[in-house]
């Protein structure tokens, strides 16, 4: 394992990191870079059943994020931290606690680079285009010396970005 070597996704949902960048996560992971996650919601909107089915929010963000956990495993992401943000809602969420809470982590794992949606949240989804934003501020907030709501962790400067977009 080459844990000095780290690669943080940052994604809005279940499924995103299978969806769109699903290949990267599982190549760099067998390359033995440390893989995290940090996933906005437990995608507790995403029921594709029919309507009467629907389990409810609770339950289905359960499901989910029991998918995802597999999910994780098959890719070789090793940990995975929730923001805990309702799907749906992520860009109603208050920016500074997104901002705290993704610059916390980032500050703890320390990683080299950092993968979320671009701007445009890929096509335009609104949660993707909102843990875009609070992806790119915590990125210059956890390199911040003077930024203090990262519960006292040093900061880090994280060296590359990039982007997860559509080419449709």
């Amino acid at each position: 394992m080459r844990d000095d070597l780290r690669l943080m996704a940052i994604l809005a949902h279940p499924d995103d990191e299978s969806l769109g960048c699903g290949f990267c996560l599982a190549h760099y992971a067998s390359q033995g870079v440390h893989v995290s996650l940090v996933m906005g919601t437990r995608g507790e909107r995403g029921w594709g059943g029919a309507p009467d089915d629907f389990p409810g929010l609770e339950v289905l963000g359960t499901i989910r994020e029991k998918e995802l956990r597999c999910a994780a495993d098959c890719l070789g992401i090793e940990e995975i931290t929730f923001l805990d943000y309702i799907d749906g809602d992520l860009d109603k969420a208050n920016p500074q606690d997104a901002i705290r809470k993704i610059s916390h982590a980032i500050r703890r794992v320390k990683p080299q680079v950092v993968l979320t949606f671009d701007p445009a949240g890929a096509y335009g989804h609104p949660d993707h285009i909102a843990i875009a934003q609070y992806a790119v501020a915590a990125i210059v907030a956890a390199a911040d010396v003077h930024y203090a709501d990262a519960q006292d962790l040093a900061p880090h400067t994280v060296q590359k970005t990039y982007y997860m977009l559509d080419t449709d």
